[in-house]
Parts: C-alpha cells; structure tokens; sequence
C-alpha cells in the first residue's frame, strides 16, 4: 500500500496560502479533491434545474419538501450498509461505481424532460436512487481523505472537502440558472453527466487502488461488523453527542433553504435567475467557512468552531426569515452557509481522529444516518410554510438553533475544548 508522505519531509508552512492548500501538495487528495469539486460541480447545476422542474410541475411546498425529504429515506437506510461496505471492499472503487450509477441516472432525467415525458413520480425514483447514491459516496469519500494525508494536515483536508462542496454552490446555481432560462431544464441535466465523466476519468487514474483497500485484522460476519461498531460508540458516548451537536444546525438549517425555490418565487416575486444567485450566495458562505477553517483551523479549536458556526447557522435563519430584498436573502444564505460548511468540517476532523481507520465506514455510516434525515425536516418545514408562511418558518427554527447551541457548548463542545488529546503538541 502506498502512505501518503511524512509531513516532516516537506519544507515548512510560511504563511497562510500554503497552510489553506497543503493537503493540495500530495498529489493522490490533489486528483481526488478534484474529482470531488468536479462532481459537485455537477451536481448543483442539477439541484437547481431539479428545484425549478418540481416548481414548474407543482406550487405546493409540501410537494416540494416531500420530494426533497425523500432523498433522506434511502440515505438513512443506506448509510449503514454503504458504511460497511466501505469498511469491507475497496473505498476507491465503491466511489466510481456511485459516479457510474450517477450519470446514467442524470442521463435518465434529462431525456425525459426533453422528450416531454417527465411526471412527478420520476422525480420521486430520483430523489430516493440519490439518497442511495449519498449514502454510498459520504461515509467512503470521507473515510478515504485520511489515508491520502499526514495525520497532521486531517483538519485542513477535511475543510478542503467541505470547500469542494461548497465552492460550486457559488457557479454552479447560477449556471443552472442561466440553463433553465436559456436553454432548458434538460440540457442542465445533461451538463451533469459530462461533469460525471471528468470526475471519473480522475478518480481513476489520479489515486490509486491501494489508497482505498481496508486493512483487516480478521474477517467477521455482516452482523460481527455492525455490532462492533454499534459498541464502539456506545463506548464513546462523545461522537453521539458531538453528531447531535452537528445535527442541530445542519438540520433545521436546511430545511428553510431547501424551499428558496418557492421563497424565491412567492416572497421575492423573482425568477429562476435569482434563484441561481441565492443558491450560489450559500455557495460563497461555505467556501468562506470551509477555507476559514482550513486556513486558520487547529485540532483542539474543533468545539469553538463548531459552536460558532451553529450560531451564525441561527442568525442566517434570523436574517433570512425578516429579509424583503434579494440582496439581504443572500446576505443571510452567506451566514447560514459559512456556519454550515464550519460545523460540518470541524465535525468530520473530530471522526477522523476519532475512529480507527478499519472502523471509519460503518462508524460514519451509523453518523449519517442520523444525519441523513436532514431532508425530513424539509417535509414538516414545507407544511407548516403552506399553513403559517415561508417566512415565520424561517425565523422559529434560526431561535431553535440558536437555543440548541447554547445546549451543545454546556453538554459536549465546552469538553471538546478542555481535551488536550486534540492538540498535536501534546502528544
């Protein structure tokens, strides 16, 4: 198997543009984030072409939640299972599998919309052959990222990944925008597949095989697996309460920003356009967050950042909830998306370290599922928004976030903090 180069190899860091790319310096993560940002890329040109289709064919909220909160259906049911086959089979190969799938799903959609035959049932098989599709590529992706760097570089890695995702919310919307309104619904979801491609072509020829292969002690059954991993975090009743404390913000967060179509639409009296640039305002927020941490991040500052970065998750929600512009609304989506992607990267740095490595799949496919119920929220969301209003949804859940934080810091991140362990100088 080939390691990922000794740290203490390398020249010093000097200043701050190498601290925020240095995991870009061993060329394995360099292809692999690549592929990463690539399909990401993709991937937002087909949310945004998705949101707007499910506005065209209904303008109910709760059919637009509903959609959405179908992709968690899977994705829960799904992490388990992809998490042990992370930890049973190679982690590369299990990821161009899910971009194979990926594009011929893509290609699906976009030749029912141009030939005129998509319905909402076809989005429906979409939204839940996706959650499957998440299911597979988050707990492989992220398990995969500390055996392409040094120990020390995990924090600005992980943060890189977050950017990954978040850097095309920033083009990738407004792209999608600009295809909708110029050329069609289908040719955004054509777009996605060639991103797929690209995607693939790196993946496969920039890391290699050995970087994903699973050492294993000895060989259990299905049930020996799930149960090991099961104790291990009933033994580590901390990575329980961090994910809770993840949860919190990535959840209720969520939930508003995935009805912007129809806030878009009905509160700002504006186009598939506008909506292009809100969805890239998140965009521009995570990348803020993700390379803030990346940049400037260090182990044992994980409960800090992850207590910010839920406060201004709540305060997004706040702004948003009372904004009456486009300018404001994409003000409040930078906020929310740079507590967000903070959140998130601080959160996947505390498993890294965490969990040993022939543990990682199934121990953050138990996480993600607990996650991956983010788009449920989105369901209750969109009702009560039919019932009281877009914008008092909004505005209830960024005063729960912030509530909720306060909660987080006093049971598990204040401990976080006081855990010297975190701190490479102290080992």
């Amino acid at each position: 198997m080939t390691e990922a180069p000794d740290p203490l190899d390398r020249p010093p860091i000097e200043n701050w543009r190498r601290r925020a790319l240095v995991s870009l310096s061993y060329p394995s993560f360099r292809f692999f984030w690549l592929s990463n940002l690539v399909v990401a890329l993709g991937l937002m040109v087909q949310f945004t072409a998705r949101s707007w289709l499910i506005v065209q064919l209904t303008d109910s909220a709760l059919i637009l939640g509903l959609i959405e909160g179908l992709f968690a259906v899977t994705l829960a049911g799904g992490a388990i299972p992809m998490g042990l086959a992370a930890d049973r089979l190679n982690r590369r190969n299990l990821l161009l599998l899910d971009n194979v799938v990926a594009l011929i799903a893509a290609a699906a959609i976009g030749v029912l919309v141009v030939t005129d035959l998509i319905a909402i049932w076809h989005m429906v098989v979409a939204s839940l052959l996706g959650g499957l599709l998440f299911a597979i590529r988050m707990p492989t992706s992220q398990a995969m990222t500390a055996r392409l760097v040094p120990d020390a570089h995990l924090m600005n890695a992980t943060s890189l990944n977050s950017a990954s995702h978040s850097l095309p919310n920033v083009i990738g919307p407004a792209i999608g925008g600009v295809l909708v309104g110029g050329v069609g619904i289908g040719i955004a979801y054509f777009a996605t597949t060639g991103a797929y491609l690209v995607a693939l072509a790196m993946l496969a020829l920039g890391v290699a095989a050995s970087f994903g292969a699973v050492e294993r002690v000895e060989h259990r059954s299905v049930t020996a697996d799930l149960r090991e991993a099961w104790t291990y975090l009933l033994q580590n009743k901390d990575l329980l309460k961090i994910t809770a404390a993840m949860l919190t913000p990535f959840v209720l967060g969520q939930s508003y920003v995935l009805l912007l179509p129809l806030f878009v639409d009905q509160e700002l009296g504006r186009g598939a356009a506008t909506f292009g640039a809100l969805s890239a305002s998140l965009g521009v927020g995570g990348v803020v967050g993700a390379m803030a941490v990346a940049t400037f991040g260090q182990r044992r500052q994980i409960g800090y950042v992850m207590l910010f970065g839920a406060v201004a998750v709540g305060i997004g929600a706040l702004v948003y909830g009372t904004s009456q512009s486009p300018l404001f609304t994409g003000f409040a989506l930078v906020i929310a998306g740079a507590g967000e992607s903070s959140v998130f990267a601080a959160f996947q740095t505390y498993l890294l370290i965490r969990v040993p490595d022939a543990m990682r799949g199934r121990v953050m496919g138990l996480t993600f599922t607990m996650a991956g119920f983010f788009p449920v929220s989105a369901i209750v969301a969109g009702a009560l928004a039919d019932l009281y209003g877009l914008r008092a949804v909004a505005i209830v859940e960024g005063f729960l976030i912030l509530a909720l934080a306060a909660v987080a810091w006093r049971v598990v991140l204040r401990q976080i903090v006081n855990d010297h362990s975190l701190d490479l100088s102290a080992t």
